[in-house]
């Protein structure tokens, strides 16, 4: 009877210190916070190996982990207070946020990492910012700018034709012929079937063949007009110039289709009446 009277008294001992211990860790358990999460790409697959970072913004305190294969991550017995979380993975950019933990709170949170752009993809997206500054930039007439929002325009991103085409467009209006003239070709080139770009091109060297004429380089000029009958051979006054440089050539047969082609094209020109004269007077010659 002694025994079992002692055994009883050491378990009311015994529980007298164990059953308040117990309550008291129960009770700190539930003053403890916990985070919980899942880490996502934009197309909602989980992340593996993503490293998480929990920071106690009162104490410093910091924890860090690495998420599952399925992208999840979990911070158990946190002391409450304001956190900040921040996830980085290579190849994403990375994410920073805080989160207020309140006393036995367990949010579960989900993260969402966006992809980091490759190098490519940067140029690519300053190169249009630039391209559409440099739009809005002719649009209001400031020449100068514009031309060298395309000039960088193409340094970031040289297979865009369209910036080659405006950027030959803008050297064309500042009286710089050579230059519009070899950015055009680079955009025929990207962009063989472009119709603004041939057009341009026929201007550029219409306007040249006729510099040409004028200084009486007639060789030089007809040459030209071929470059620039070829871009656009239904311009009427690309048509009517080759028939003046193939007379002055001597060159009958090319003079007629040439003028020919010319009345065909615009019947009512100024210079019909002469031409239809001139015409007459070639085939009187044959």
């Amino acid at each position: 009877m002694k025994n079992i009277a002692a055994r009883i008294l050491a378990f009311s001992f015994f529980a007298t210190l164990f059953f308040p211990a117990l309550c008291l860790a129960q009770g700190e358990e539930k003053e403890m916070a916990q985070l919980s999460g899942k880490v996502l790409d934009f197309e909602k697959k989980p992340i593996a190996q993503a490293g998480i970072q929990i920071k106690h913004l009162e104490t410093g305190r910091t924890l860090s982990d690495k998420t599952s294969k399925k992208g999840e991550f979990v911070f158990r017995r946190l002391v409450p207070g304001k956190y900040s979380v921040t996830v980085a993975k290579e190849g994403y950019k990375s994410f920073s946020q805080e989160i207020d933990l309140e006393s036995g709170a367990a949010p579960k949170v989900e993260i969402d990492l966006a992809k980091e752009l490759s190098e490519e993809q940067k140029n690519r997206k300053e190169a249009l910012a630039l391209f559409q500054n440099g739009v809005s930039l002719a649009q209001e007439n400031k020449i100068d700018e514009a031309v060298e929002a395309f000039r960088k325009t193409v340094e970031l991103k040289p297979d865009l034709a369209e910036a080659h085409i405006n950027l030959g467009l803008l050297f064309f209006r500042q009286g710089k012929a050579d230059e519009a003239e070899k950015a055009l070709l680079k955009a025929l080139e990207l962009k063989p079937e472009e119709p603004k770009t041939k057009e341009a091109l026929a201007n550029i060297y219409f306007e040249k063949a006729k510099g040409l004429l004028q200084q009486d380089k007639i060789d030089e000029a007809l040459e030209t007009l071929k470059l620039s009958y070829g871009y656009n051979p239904n311009d009427p006054y690309t048509n009517y110039l080759l028939g003046y440089a193939y007379t002055q050539k001597g060159l009958k047969e090319e003079a007629i289709k040439s003028f020919e082609a010319f009345l065909q094209l615009e019947p009512n020109a100024p210079q019909a009446a002469k031409v239809k004269e001139i015409l007459e007077n070639l085939k009187k010659q044959k």
